[in-house]
Protein backbone atom coordinates (compact mmCIF):
# COMPACT_ATOMS: atom_id res chain seq x y z
CA UNK A 1 0.00 0.00 0.00
CA UNK A 2 2.50 2.41 0.99
CA UNK A 3 4.28 2.24 -2.51
CA UNK A 4 1.20 2.94 -3.96
CA UNK A 5 0.70 5.92 -1.80
CA UNK A 6 4.39 7.11 -2.67
CA UNK A 7 4.30 6.57 -6.15
CA UNK A 8 4.89 10.29 -7.76
CA UNK A 9 5.90 11.19 -11.62
CA UNK A 10 9.52 12.21 -12.01
CA UNK A 11 11.09 13.17 -14.99
CA UNK A 12 14.36 13.19 -15.12
CA UNK A 13 16.58 15.31 -17.46
CA UNK A 14 20.08 14.83 -18.14
CA UNK A 15 21.83 17.14 -20.99
CA UNK A 16 24.98 14.45 -21.35
CA UNK A 17 24.53 10.69 -20.53
CA UNK A 18 24.91 9.24 -17.49
CA UNK A 19 27.07 5.65 -16.52
CA UNK A 20 24.79 3.28 -15.82
CA UNK A 21 24.34 2.62 -11.86
CA UNK A 22 23.49 -0.98 -12.20
CA UNK A 23 25.57 -3.88 -13.22
CA UNK A 24 24.17 -6.35 -15.87
CA UNK A 25 23.26 -8.96 -13.86
CA UNK A 26 21.17 -5.96 -11.70
CA UNK A 27 19.51 -4.58 -14.22
CA UNK A 28 18.27 -7.84 -15.11
CA UNK A 29 17.17 -9.00 -12.20
CA UNK A 30 15.11 -5.48 -12.04
CA UNK A 31 13.77 -5.89 -15.11
CA UNK A 32 12.57 -9.66 -14.61
CA UNK A 33 11.02 -8.52 -11.29
CA UNK A 34 8.96 -5.55 -13.05
CA UNK A 35 7.62 -7.71 -16.04
CA UNK A 36 6.61 -10.21 -13.86
CA UNK A 37 4.70 -7.87 -12.04
CA UNK A 38 3.00 -6.63 -15.18
CA UNK A 39 1.64 -9.96 -16.03
CA UNK A 40 -0.07 -10.37 -12.99
CA UNK A 41 -2.10 -7.48 -14.30
CA UNK A 42 -6.04 -8.49 -14.67
CA UNK A 43 -7.12 -8.90 -18.56
CA UNK A 44 -10.60 -10.30 -19.43
CA UNK A 45 -9.70 -11.27 -23.27
CA UNK A 46 -7.10 -12.96 -25.01
CA UNK A 47 -5.50 -11.16 -28.15
CA UNK A 48 -5.93 -12.07 -31.58
CA UNK A 49 -4.32 -15.44 -33.16
CA UNK A 50 -2.37 -12.70 -35.58
CA UNK A 51 -0.14 -11.32 -32.98
CA UNK A 52 1.23 -14.53 -31.60
CA UNK A 53 4.65 -15.45 -33.88
CA UNK A 54 7.28 -13.89 -32.88
CA UNK A 55 5.89 -13.31 -29.14
CA UNK A 56 3.37 -15.99 -28.92
CA UNK A 57 1.34 -15.08 -25.39
CA UNK A 58 -2.27 -14.47 -25.60
CA UNK A 59 -1.69 -11.45 -23.27
CA UNK A 60 -3.30 -8.11 -24.78
CA UNK A 61 -0.10 -6.08 -24.41
CA UNK A 62 3.69 -6.23 -25.11
CA UNK A 63 6.75 -4.46 -23.70
CA UNK A 64 10.13 -3.80 -25.51
CA UNK A 65 12.79 -3.30 -23.10
CA UNK A 66 15.80 -1.33 -23.62
CA UNK A 67 19.00 -1.06 -21.12
CA UNK A 68 20.91 1.90 -20.65
CA UNK A 69 23.50 1.34 -23.49
CA UNK A 70 20.44 1.08 -25.71
CA UNK A 71 18.82 4.53 -24.36
CA UNK A 72 21.67 6.10 -25.10
CA UNK A 73 22.53 4.60 -28.16
CA UNK A 74 19.17 5.83 -29.55
CA UNK A 75 20.00 9.34 -28.60
CA UNK A 76 22.97 9.18 -30.27
CA UNK A 77 20.54 7.95 -33.38
CA UNK A 78 18.38 10.60 -33.20
CA UNK A 79 20.45 13.19 -33.72
CA UNK A 80 22.09 11.03 -36.53
CA UNK A 81 18.30 11.30 -37.79
CA UNK A 82 17.69 15.16 -37.15
CA UNK A 83 15.03 13.62 -34.91
CA UNK A 84 13.41 16.93 -32.60
CA UNK A 85 13.20 14.34 -29.62
CA UNK A 86 13.01 17.40 -27.32
CA UNK A 87 13.03 16.02 -23.20
CA UNK A 88 12.75 12.37 -24.60
CA UNK A 89 16.34 12.20 -24.81
CA UNK A 90 17.64 14.04 -21.86
CA UNK A 91 15.14 11.46 -20.02
CA UNK A 92 16.91 8.28 -22.31
CA UNK A 93 20.19 9.95 -21.49
CA UNK A 94 19.11 9.31 -17.52
CA UNK A 95 17.20 6.25 -17.94
CA UNK A 96 18.10 3.01 -15.98
CA UNK A 97 15.61 0.74 -18.16
CA UNK A 98 13.43 1.85 -20.96
CA UNK A 99 10.25 -0.27 -21.21
CA UNK A 100 7.73 0.40 -23.95
CA UNK A 101 4.63 -0.87 -23.27
CA UNK A 102 2.25 -1.62 -26.76
CA UNK A 103 -1.46 -2.93 -26.59
CA UNK A 104 -2.92 -5.00 -29.33
CA UNK A 105 -6.36 -3.50 -31.23
CA UNK A 106 -8.16 -6.30 -32.35
CA UNK A 107 -9.58 -4.07 -35.57
CA UNK A 108 -6.80 -1.86 -37.24
CA UNK A 109 -8.00 1.76 -38.19
CA UNK A 110 -6.33 3.25 -41.00
CA UNK A 111 -2.87 2.03 -41.34
CA UNK A 112 -0.06 5.32 -41.37
CA UNK A 113 3.21 4.42 -42.16
CA UNK A 114 5.66 4.71 -39.70
CA UNK A 115 3.15 4.50 -36.64
CA UNK A 116 0.63 2.77 -34.93
CA UNK A 117 -3.36 2.25 -36.33
CA UNK A 118 -5.02 5.16 -34.88
CA UNK A 119 -8.05 5.24 -34.81
CA UNK A 120 -8.49 2.29 -33.68
CA UNK A 121 -11.75 0.48 -33.36
CA UNK A 122 -13.83 1.55 -29.90
CA UNK A 123 -15.52 -1.71 -29.10
CA UNK A 124 -15.68 -3.73 -25.82
CA UNK A 125 -12.56 -5.96 -26.19
CA UNK A 126 -10.41 -3.13 -27.13
CA UNK A 127 -11.67 -1.07 -24.53
CA UNK A 128 -10.57 -3.90 -21.95
CA UNK A 129 -7.26 -4.22 -23.93
CA UNK A 130 -6.54 -1.01 -22.70
CA UNK A 131 -7.91 -1.24 -19.28
CA UNK A 132 -5.04 -4.52 -19.00
CA UNK A 133 -2.49 -2.61 -20.40
CA UNK A 134 -3.19 0.49 -18.19
CA UNK A 135 -2.82 -1.91 -15.07
CA UNK A 136 0.04 -3.66 -16.15
CA UNK A 137 2.44 0.04 -16.52
CA UNK A 138 0.62 0.56 -12.81
CA UNK A 139 1.69 -2.12 -11.81
CA UNK A 140 5.46 -1.73 -12.77
CA UNK A 141 5.60 1.96 -11.66
CA UNK A 142 4.47 0.52 -8.43
CA UNK A 143 6.91 -1.92 -8.27
CA UNK A 144 9.82 0.89 -9.23
CA UNK A 145 9.13 2.88 -6.41
CA UNK A 146 8.59 -0.15 -3.89
CA UNK A 147 12.26 -0.79 -4.71
CA UNK A 148 13.51 2.64 -4.81
CA UNK A 149 13.51 3.60 -8.36
CA UNK A 150 12.30 7.30 -10.14
CA UNK A 151 10.17 6.69 -12.89
CA UNK A 152 8.21 8.40 -15.58
CA UNK A 153 5.10 7.24 -17.67
CA UNK A 154 5.76 9.31 -21.15
CA UNK A 155 3.12 8.67 -23.76
CA UNK A 156 6.52 8.28 -25.93
CA UNK A 157 6.82 11.05 -27.96
CA UNK A 158 9.14 10.85 -30.62
CA UNK A 159 9.48 7.28 -29.96
CA UNK A 160 5.94 6.95 -31.26
CA UNK A 161 7.00 7.06 -34.71
CA UNK A 162 9.75 6.24 -37.23
CA UNK A 163 12.91 6.49 -37.37
CA UNK A 164 12.92 5.98 -33.64
CA UNK A 165 10.04 3.39 -33.48
CA UNK A 166 11.57 0.82 -35.94
CA UNK A 167 15.20 1.75 -33.91
CA UNK A 168 13.69 0.25 -31.30
CA UNK A 169 11.46 -2.46 -32.94
CA UNK A 170 8.07 -1.91 -32.20
CA UNK A 171 5.70 -2.74 -34.98
CA UNK A 172 3.49 -0.91 -36.52
CA UNK A 173 0.47 -2.50 -35.73
CA UNK A 174 0.58 -2.38 -31.97
CA UNK A 175 -0.07 1.10 -30.18
CA UNK A 176 2.43 2.03 -27.58
CA UNK A 177 0.33 3.10 -24.42
CA UNK A 178 3.18 4.39 -22.46
CA UNK A 179 6.92 4.70 -22.35
CA UNK A 180 8.41 3.99 -18.79
CA UNK A 181 11.86 5.61 -17.98
CA UNK A 182 13.44 3.45 -14.81
CA UNK A 183 15.60 6.14 -13.34
CA UNK A 184 18.48 5.78 -11.08
CA UNK A 185 17.96 5.38 -7.02
CA UNK A 186 20.53 8.56 -6.94
CA UNK A 187 18.59 10.02 -10.04
CA UNK A 188 17.60 13.24 -8.32
CA UNK A 189 21.53 13.65 -6.64
CA UNK A 190 22.68 13.91 -10.49
CA UNK A 191 20.18 15.37 -12.56
CA UNK A 192 19.84 18.59 -14.44
CA UNK A 193 16.41 18.62 -13.38
CA UNK A 194 13.36 16.33 -12.07
CA UNK A 195 10.22 17.53 -12.99
CA UNK A 196 7.37 16.35 -10.84
CA UNK A 197 3.68 15.44 -12.60
CA UNK A 198 1.60 18.47 -12.74
CA UNK A 199 -1.76 17.25 -11.58
CA UNK A 200 -0.37 15.11 -8.71
CA UNK A 201 -2.49 17.36 -6.13
CA UNK A 202 -5.36 18.38 -8.16
CA UNK A 203 -8.47 16.86 -8.25
CA UNK A 204 -7.48 14.32 -5.38
CA UNK A 205 -10.43 15.21 -2.55
CA UNK A 206 -12.28 11.84 -2.50
CA UNK A 207 -15.46 14.04 -2.29
CA UNK A 208 -14.77 15.41 -5.98
CA UNK A 209 -14.72 11.75 -7.80
CA UNK A 210 -16.72 9.18 -5.60
CA UNK A 211 -20.30 9.04 -4.04
CA UNK A 212 -22.31 6.67 -2.25
CA UNK A 213 -25.66 5.19 -4.95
Amino acid sequence: MDAIKHRRTQKVLAKTPWTPSLTDGQREELVQELLTLAAAAPYHYESAAKYRNDLTSGLPFRCYVADAARCRAAVDYAAAQEVQAGKISEMLNAAEVLFIVTWLPDTFGEPIVGREPIPFTGNLRNMEHIAATGAAIQNMLVGATGLGYPNYWSSGGALRFDPMRSHFKVPNEEIILGTLFIFPKDAASRADEVVPGKLRNKGKEIATWSKKV
